[in-house]
């Protein structure tokens, strides 16, 4: 195999059956046995760069597998004095191995390019010529902001027709990838205000690193796995693992003044290992403010690019999660210790041997949320038992209108 590479250059005649060469590889194969597989794609870019692009096309597709549901290991650049750097990368489960030459690019440049070959096949692929394989990607600036056109060319001993059909899909998947991450993202906004509150807004701010990201805010879920620096003020950890999904969380940034404070935290690298939190980027923003008539006010900025086919479900599991971790936090800034009493149905002590009841549950948590709605519903049994079959109005919830206690709502803009 040959580090360096160039576009390859094909004589291919099905009439009169030539031969196929790959100069490159020095490989000749009768093209009565093969065909020629060549796929564009092409993406409009609005209000983006080539050089921004470029960097998307790379640190999405490259790096992270481009939206496809598969591993990438990448290795250390190495130099190549003729053709910049050479990055390699095996993709998992194919065990395919690639190869892209990257040059340095200019911010300011109206055209840039990469290109990149299938430098071994693997054990799933033979029926793809080795070294016959070559892509290209160019960025160029255009009036409405970036084109991207990206070729792909390899020859095939059999089965053209289905390869040119399979990379069209996984280089159209790709390409929807690099397009969805340079979108405007959507962002879900809340905020609450809570009276006569007790904590200032720094306060504040490490109870929620407490309570939501070391402990996970009261929902049922198995604890995360801190690691990294201990948060000032807290005993949290910088980052998380939480299993499931397979998700890591970082807090990224913090800031105080007089009378606010804020934070910043992401998701790293989601994806598909992620489900159902099937997204491109994860970023949120968190702010604490002390009010001069002793309240405090919490606004807490979720943005996020979901991929395209999951976009209705991640927005709504991302709206029902958050939104409750908020409600959760509230009561336990507003009820610190409050606690909710489990008691047998209607009342009935003769199930529990005389006892009144079997204890009680933080009413900051969800369980202690739906009990807690649970003994104040007034409905009629039909309705609650209606209701028994809608979990996602369990405990508490409310539609993030003006007089809900916790005000959302979902935007496609950053203000």
């Amino acid at each position: 195999m040959h580090d360096r590479f160039t576009r390859k250059s094909f004589s291919y005649n099905r009439s009169s059956k030539s031969a196929l060469m790959n100069d490159k590889a020095g490989i000749l194969i009768e093209s009565s046995s093969e065909g020629i597989v060549e796929v564009v794609v092409k993406r409009t870019l609005p209000g983006i760069s080539p050089s921004e692009a470029r960097k998307a096309w790379i640190d999405y597709h490259w790096t992270r597998g481009g939206g496809l549901p598969i591993l990438v290991q990448s290795t250390n650049a190495t130099s190549d004095n003729d053709n910049g750097a050479l990055l390699k990368r095996t993709i998992y489960p194919v065990i395919m191995e690639e190869t892209l030459q990257l040059h340095p690019c200019d911010e300011d440049a109206s055209y840039t390019e990469l290109g990149y070959r299938v430098s071994e096949s693997g054990p799933f692929y033979r029926d793809v010529i080795d070294g016959s394989h070559y892509a290209n990607v160019t960025f160029t600036s255009v009036k409405s902001g970036c084109e991207m056109i990206w070729n792909v060319s390899f020859a095939a001993t059999r089965w053209a027709e289905f390869y040119k059909v399979m990379t069209e899909f996984l280089v159209g998947t790709c390409a929807n990838t690099v397009e969805e991450t340079l979108a405007p993202p959507r962002v879900f906004r809340m905020s609450t205000t809570i009276d006569d509150c007790i904590m200032d807004a720094k306060s504040a701010r490490n109870e929620w690193f407490e309570f939501i990201w070391r402990q996970g805010g009261g929902l049922p879920l198995p604890p995360a796995i801190p690691y990294g620096d201990t948060l000032e003020g807290s005993t949290a950890r910088k980052n998380l693992l939480r299993i499931p999904p397979l998700i890591t969380e970082s807090i990224t940034d913090i800031s105080d003044d007089d009378n606010t404070s804020e934070f910043e935290y992401r998701l790293n690298s989601p994806g598909w290992l992620t489900f159902p939190f099937l997204m491109h980027t994860h970023r949120g923003v968190v702010k604490f403010t002390s009010n001069s008539d002793n309240s405090l006010s919490i606004h807490w900025d979720v943005e996020i690019r979901p991929y395209r086919v999951a976009g209705p479900l991640v927005e709504k599991i991302t709206e029902m999660t958050v939104s409750t971790l908020l409600r959760n936090l509230r009561v336990k800034l507003k009820e610190p210790g409050a606690t909710v009493t489990i008691k047998p149905p209607r009342g009935n002590t003769d199930l529990l041997a005389g006892q009144e009841n079997l204890g009680s549950i933080g009413k900051e948590t969800w369980l202690g949320g739906v009990l807690y709605a649970h003994l104040s519903d007034n409905r009629s049994t039909l309705q609650q038992s209606v209701a028994m079959l809608q979990p996602w109005t369990w405990g508490r919830s409310g539609d993030g209108a003006y007089d809900d206690v916790v005000q959302f709502q979902w935007s496609n803009y950053l203000s």
